[in-house]
């Protein structure tokens, strides 16, 4: 699949009115924000760059459907894991709110993926109601506020020295955040090692000595907490 653009529909339409962005705004509301904002969708083959590192972009994206990895490469060839995007989240909105608006780090589709991309000084643009424009301003900060959590809690499993620390309080962090004891990671082992920043086959290891503890089980794509962690 190669990148393509296309005009919105109204399915696509209704998907973004509950994100954490847009679900406090009326039908009317939401449908002028997407026009200011020159909405527009776009697809991304597997493996394909949606944004290099250090482009500058004044857009934000909502992904619709696929994932997309943001990545940091080292000169030496190391893969650093930054963050992870999935359905109905909103990525890329830091960089637009941003003085630079440049990106840190090269946004990447890990499957066939489709995209909103829209332009953030846009939405507030022309005649905007108070009301509206409040609406749109608290969905902007919740959708900051939780996406500076994730990143607090990344950095709470990276200051953990010991592996089973670091895999401890990753999935204990996202079980409290689900109130769920089954663990979705969206990623595959080679990801989730690059996450913890740790080796593949070591991550694999441990993974098989905390079942063996009982503490865990797991299949492919996820993690069953059986005992606090």
């Amino acid at each position: 699949m190669t990148q393509r653009n296309y005009k919105i529909t109204d399915k696509e339409k209704a998907a973004l009115s509950v994100t954490r962005l847009f679900r406090a705004l009326l039908a009317d509301e939401l449908e002028e924000a997407l026009v200011r904002g020159r909405a527009r969708g776009a697809q991304y083959g597997k493996g394909m760059t949606v944004t290099p590192a250090e482009s500058y972009s004044s857009e934000f994206m909502i992904l619709l459907s696929g994932r997309i990895q943001g990545v940091r490469e080292q000169k030496n060839g190391i893969v650093d894991f930054v963050q992870l995007f999935i359905p109905g989240e909103v990525c890329g909105l830091d960089i637009a709110c941003s003085s630079t608006r440049r990106y840190p780090y090269r946004l990447v589709a890990l499957d066939d993926t489709d995209l909103v991309f829209i332009d953030y000084n846009g939405i507030f643009s022309g005649k905007v109601s108070r009301e509206a424009e409040q609406k749109l301003r608290e969905g902007v900060t919740q959708t900051l506020a939780t996406e500076s959590l994730r990143r607090l809690h990344k950095i709470d499993v990276l200051y953990r020295r010991a592996l089973r620390d670091r895999v401890c309080v990753y999935l204990m962090n996202i079980c409290t955040l689900s109130g769920s004891k089954n663990v979705e990671l969206n990623m595959d082992r080679e990801q989730f090692a690059q996450y913890l920043g740790v080796n593949r086959s070591a991550l694999s290891h441990e993974l098989a000595l905390m079942r063996r503890d009982g503490l865990i089980d797991f299949r492919k794509g996820s993690i069953k907490v059986l005992k606090e962690l």
